[in-house]
């Protein structure tokens, strides 16, 4: 999409994060470490990841050893590539969980949406994003998933996107419509594009809020 054509909030974060001359690449890899908890009251297991998006189409892949006892470490793989999205855990090599579906292909393409800030060429470049700006420091950027509109709504502090939320099908509460909220912070150049080094993402459960995820980008590269 045309900068000029981007709603006025959307537009100076794009020219605050991505350099004059946008490269032209097809995808963005980004490396993480951080912590995940399963469920409420568990433990957080340490992870480090590898996370690749597409920038010209909602896709993106999302590897994950979480170390367990010595050699032996938990393996997932988390994704979504049209029209499928998929969740698989691993450990020594065996399955554990295979997750397929249509309520799997909505929660991951919602993944997508709200992780744009570590893949800010899409903005540009997807052209199966549509942007609305709500107010003054909010904007909406929805797709579409099997002919179903999905949406996620980004809050701005000047022109860093610091929040994102949605209300998203929880798939442990089955399938329960629950607010869905991430937070970034610290922004940092990565070879010429800005985007929050560190972020966090929880559910507003009844209880009060789940925070499940909490990742740094240790680096990040335009790809082919």
């Amino acid at each position: 999409m045309e900068r000029t054509l981007l709603p006025g909030l959307v537009r100076q974060y794009v020219e605050s994060v991505l350099p004059d001359q946008v490269p032209s690449s097809r995808k963005v890899r980004v490396t993480q470490v951080g912590e995940m908890v399963l469920k409420p009251g568990r433990r957080p297991l340490r992870f480090d990841a590898v996370e690749e998006f597409a920038v010209d189409r909602v896709a993106f892949a999302w590897q994950a050893r979480f170390a367990m006892l010595g050699p032996i470490s938990l393996r997932v793989t988390d994704g979504y590539r049209p029209p499928e999205g998929s969740l698989e855990v691993r450990l020594l090599g065996l399955p554990l969980r295979r997750d397929r579906g249509p309520e799997v292909a909505r929660g991951e393409a919602f993944r997508y949406l709200a992780e744009i800030p570590w893949a800010p060429l899409a903005i540009l470049a997807n052209r199966e994003l549509a942007w609305e700006q709500l107010d003054e420091a909010r904007a909406e950027v929805s797709t579409r998933v099997a002919g179903e509109r999905i949406a996620v709504r980004f809050l701005f502090d000047g022109t860093e996107v610091v929040q994102t939320e949605a209300d998203r099908p929880r798939l442990e509460a089955g399938g329960a419509v629950t607010r869905w909220v991430g937070q970034y912070s610290d922004y940092m150049s990565f070879n010429g594009v800005r985007m929050p080094s560190r972020g966090e993402v929880s559910w507003e459960l009844p209880g009060g809020p789940f925070t499940y995820w909490r990742g740094t980008i240790t680096s990040a590269k335009l790809c082919d």
